[in-house]
């Protein structure tokens, strides 16, 4: 039988491969910010949020480092 889905391989284009989708607690444990700093900007819609089989707020952690980067003031340039 013939699978229809598959996971892409190591060989597949760069950007393929399905990221692991986080509840908002465990993103931020890796990221070392506060759960509910993480949890407004979630509801407030700045970051994208997925509920695909309960109503459980996922996150994908590079959507989140990406928000907060794009929220940075100053620096080196």
């Amino acid at each position: 039988m013939n699978t229809i889905y598959q996971i892409p391989s190591d060989s597949c284009a760069p950007g393929t491969h399905p990221e692991k989708l986080l509840t908002i607690r465990e993103a931020a444990d890796i990221l070392g910010v506060y759960y509910w700093q993480l949890q407004r900007s979630v509801k407030r819609g700045d970051i994208p949020s997925y509920t695909p089989f309960n109503s459980r707020k996922l996150v994908k952690l590079s959507e989140v480092v990406a928000y907060i980067t794009s929220c940075r003031h100053g620096g080196v340039e």
